[in-house]
C-alpha cells in the first residue's frame, strides 16, 4: 500500500560503546545499543521507570563519522526506520529480530556529560566529517535570519 509509513524516533542513552565494522561490500556499519526509559504504573498504582532496549544500526559515511564521538552513556536522538529480519539458528529454530536503521543521529549532551545538557549536534545520514573533524551542528539563534 502506498500510504504505509515506517518511521521511528527515539531518545535515549547508549548502553555500550558502539562497534564499527565493515560488511563485505566495504560499507561501514556502526552498531549501537540504546536504552529508552518509559513510565508505567505497577500493581500498587505507583509510577515506575520501564527501560526499553533497542539495537540501532548506522550505515556508510555517517557510521564512520559518528564512531569516534559516541561512547556508553551518551544521550542521543535517533530518527530512522524499522528493519525486520529472520534467520535459522544453528539448532534449526527460526529466529527474527527488529532493528532500528538510523537515518539521522543527534547528540543531546556534551561529550563526557553523562547527565545531559549542551551539545545538540545534528548528524544527517549523508554527513561527512569536515575539515578539522567537526560535524555540522544545529543552527544557533545568531544563524537564523529572522
Amino acid at each position: 500500500m502506498a500510504g504505509d509509513i515506517n518511521r521511528v524516533t527515539l531518545v535515549g542513552r547508549l548502553t555500550r560503546d558502539p562497534e564499527l565494522r565493515h560488511i563485505p561490500s566495504g560499507t561501514a556499519v556502526l552498531e549501537l545499543g540504546l536504552a529508552v526509559n518509559g513510565r508505567q504504573q505497577d500493581e500498587g498504582g505507583n509510577w515506575v521507570d520501564k527501560p526499553n532496549f533497542f539495537d540501532v544500526k548506522v550505515y556508510g559515511r555517517q557510521a564512520e563519522g559518528l564512531a569516534p564521538h559516541l561512547q556508553k552513556g551518551r544521550r542521543i536522538g535517533v530518527d530512522g526506520r524499522l528493519d525486520w529480519r529472520s534467520w535459522e539458528a544453528q539448532d534449526g529454530s527460526k529466529r527474527s529480530k527488529v532493528d532500528v536503521v538510523a537515518q539521522n543521529v543527534q547528540f543531546l549532551d556534551s561529550r563526557g556529560d553523562g547527565e545531559g545538557g549542551g551539545g545538540g549536534g545534528y548528524i544527517p545520514a549523508d554527513a561527512s566529517v569536515g575539515a578539522g573533524g567537526d560535524f555540522p551542528t544545529s543552527p544557533t539563534d545568531d544563524d537564523i535570519p529572522f
